[in-house]
């Protein structure tokens, strides 16, 4: 490298003789300039032609692709970032107080009682929560209280709830009442119930005609087949978390089918003992029988402004109707024993009395028991 730059001068000075003017003068400037450069620097040409590459070139060439580096620090990023963020687990509990206006005819209830929630996070649950397959007539205001890490606030309720009573054994029938508790605005990606310990019924609470008891609460996922015009969602249903609280309601006794059908008993009974009397005394046979067909036809009636409309045959319906069938067949022996006696035949018209009495009382209680055992299970 020395070399080379020392010819290169001396052919430039060379040259420079043969040019004139300002021209050469220029060039033999320039030229000395070059000469005199001092020692330091051609030694410092030399060493940065024999030293090895710098650091940061070694660095460079040492260091991984462009593309390994982005792997590895998405890697990084990975192990560092939080797990995404579930729902937002809400500990829901009740304490029922009361349980009121059981209408199996209007398929509703009543119920008044206290809704605590647990959560953590800055959702306030106790603000949209509501009563599934009812609406709340009453709520009071809430406070939110810190309790072991969680937040907690209690609020009493008291709600119209709907519920569809299966009535086919009325008046024996046994019912599983729900109190559904869903949040009107967050679905189960956001809000997710949980049964949260302490539940329990009030020990004043009666519901007439009904042993109550609580079963086990559950929370579930509730399926609605829309997606309420959000489409946004890309799904064609919505699913939200719900909790369900089932009371139980039981007959306890044979009490309520006494007390339902004790009239259309008496009624049959008057039926069949009209057939003690003699068959020619028309008005007092006669009465008897068609007084009773009344009485039962006017339980029904009672029936009916107990009962939904529904196409199923109730127990009630059946036994009432087994009675009418009862009352007409001993009108009809009524009828059939005044012709006997007409005719001249006056003792087979007494002995069919007999023999109808005995026979409808007999066929009258073996239903009664047939239709409530088959009925009942």
């Amino acid at each position: 490298m020395r070399r080379s730059l020392g010819e290169i001068l001396r052919r430039g000075l060379a040259l420079s003789g043969g040019c004139g003017g300002v021209r050469s003068l220029a060039v033999r400037a320039l030229l000395a300039a070059v000469l005199v450069l001092p020692p330091m620097g051609a030694a410092s040409i030399a060493h940065a032609e024999d030293a090895p590459p710098p650091a940061a070139a070694t660095a460079a060439t040492d260091a991984p692709a462009p593309a390994a580096d982005a792997a590895a620090a998405t890697e990084g990023d990975k192990a560092a970032a939080p797990a995404p963020a579930g729902p937002t687990e809400v500990q829901v509990g009740a304490y029922i107080l009361r349980i009121s206006n059981v209408s199996q005819k209007d398929g509703t209830f009543n119920v008044d009682m206290w809704v605590w929630l647990r959560w953590k996070g800055d959702l306030r649950p106790d603000k949209t929560f509501e009563v599934a397959d009812g609406s709340i007539t009453s709520r009071s205001d809430t406070e939110v209280l810190e309790d072991e890490g969680y937040h907690y606030t209690s609020v009493r309720v008291q709600a119209l709830v709907y519920h569809d009573f299966d009535v086919r054994h009325f008046p024996m029938d046994d019912h599983t009442l729900d109190i559904d508790i869903e949040d009107s605005t967050y679905d189960d990606s956001t809000i997710r119930y949980v049964a949260d310990r302490g539940m329990a019924l009030d020990p004043g609470l009666q519901v007439a005609g009904w042993g109550v008891s609580l079963l086990q609460p559950r929370a579930t996922e509730h399926v609605y087949p829309t997606d309420y015009g959000l489409r946004s969602t890309g799904s064609a249903t919505s699913v939200y978390s719900r909790l369900t609280i089932p009371i139980a309601l039981k007959r306890e006794s044979m009490m309520a089918l006494v007390k339902q059908f004790w009239i259309s008993g008496l009624a049959v009974v008057l039926a069949l003992l009209a057939l003690l009397i003699h068959s020619h005394d028309l008005d007092a046979r006669f009465g008897l029988g068609v007084g009773s067909i009344f009485a039962a036809s006017a339980n029904a009636f009672v029936l009916a402004d107990n009962l939904p409309k529904t196409t199923s045959l109730t127990l009630a319906e059946q036994l009432n109707l087994l009675s009418v069938a009862v009352i007409f067949l001993s009108v009809f022996v009524s009828i059939w024993s005044l012709r006997l006696r007409y005719a001249g035949r006056a003792e087979d018209s007494v002995k069919l009395d007999r023999i109808a009495l005995i026979g409808l009382a007999v066929f009258y209680v073996i239903a009664n028991v047939a239709i409530i055992r088959v009925s009942l299970g």
